[in-house]
């Protein structure tokens, strides 16, 4: 090993298997390095307890850590037990980065806050937990964000006071409910949103997504919150879209839904001339007839002064409600082909 030059070395050493790190840790100073950062700068759901407990009694160890991922579904009932380990190992990792709680329920309470707040910095954060007040003063503290994602709907009621304005200055990507993103996106450089969950039958207002201080240019939104909506008006609101995803509700109505969504995304497509990318996710019909409507409203928005778009695609659902199925196109220079 000490034959090969440092340069070949490094760009070897990622490709060992993670189960090998702690021995090649344990072989010389540098390898050790190599290794140690490898271990725990990314600390995944399934190591959670043995790191936390690491980190926790080294801080050498906890300065490594960049990364932090907990997931309800690796640990099942034995979460609880795992909380407090988490709890403290976020008190000492000052250096990290991301961190996703992808655990539904009132577990915030593993956040720093208060005297122990300012801890580190993230980056990206992605929060499952309930939404309550060590929640948001967490968040608050955390002004270097450019990523976040929430599952649950914002509520003001668990602020102490009156809401205050956000200040994310660094923030690109979003992801929640449509009260987060009235909540958070206004005045931030949020170029990429993905709005997980609008009200059904509500008149939603998209307001907020006129006041980026940047062009959106990735749009993931459910196709309800825009139906019924002034075309041009979405035109105006959306002029430099270059990815569009509309996610179809199970509420969508049952008269001739395939129908109702062919006419919706024709007209759409033909106001949104900048998008490259657009996809249907959670159609509810797959068959060759239904494909080649969907074709031909590609067709035809192509056709009609929409030079942009190059990529198509579906993603099916039964009836259950279960994603089953993809099918995809592209543009070619001899027309439209399904991959």
């Amino acid at each position: 090993m000490a034959s090969i030059p440092l340069d070949v070395l490094l760009e070897i050493l990622p490709f060992v298997d993670r189960v090998d790190l702690p021995a090649m840790a344990r072989s010389n100073r540098y390898l050790s390095h190599y290794a140690l950062d490898q271990i725990y700068g990314h600390i995944a759901s399934k190591h959670m307890q043995a790191a936390c407990l690491s980190t926790t009694s080294n801080p050498a160890l906890a300065q490594r850590v960049k990364f932090l991922e907990l997931n309800r579904a690796v640990h099942g009932l034995q979460l609880q037990a795992i909380l407090p380990f988490v709890r403290d190992a976020l008190r000492v990792c000052s250096n990290l980065q991301t961190l996703k709680l992808d655990v539904d329920g009132n577990h915030s309470w593993v956040l720093p806050t208060g005297p122990e707040r300012g801890v580190f910095k993230l980056r990206a954060f992605s929060c499952a937990t309930f939404i309550t007040q060590d929640l948001l003063e967490f968040l608050r503290d955390q002004d270097e964000l450019e990523d976040i994602s929430f599952s649950h709907s914002y509520l003001f009621t668990a602020e102490r006071g009156p809401p205050r304005p956000w200040r994310f200055p660094l923030l690109k990507k979003f992801e929640g409910p449509m009260s987060w993103i009235d909540t958070i996106v206004p005045n931030h450089p949020v170029s990429n949103i993905t709005v997980s969950y609008v009200k059904a039958g509500a008149a939603s207002s998209l307001a907020a997504l006129e006041l980026t201080t940047v062009p959106i240019r990735h749009l993931q939104i459910p196709l309800h919150a825009l139906q019924d909506r002034d075309l041009e008006g979405l035109g105006a609101l959306f002029p430099s879209l270059e990815v569009l995803i509309l996610t179809v509700a199970l509420t969508w109505p049952k008269t001739t839904p395939s129908a109702s969504i062919l006419h919706f995304v024709r007209d759409l497509l033909g106001v949104l001339s900048t998008v490259q990318i657009f996809e249907i996710i959670g159609f509810t019909a797959s068959n060759e007839a239904e494909n080649d409507s969907l074709l031909h409203v590609v067709q035809t928005a192509t056709e009609k002064g929409h030079p942009s778009l190059r990529q198509f695609s579906v993603q099916y659902r039964d009836g259950y409600g279960t994603n089953t199925s993809r099918v995809y196109w592209t543009k070619a220079d001899r027309g439209w082909e399904r991959q």
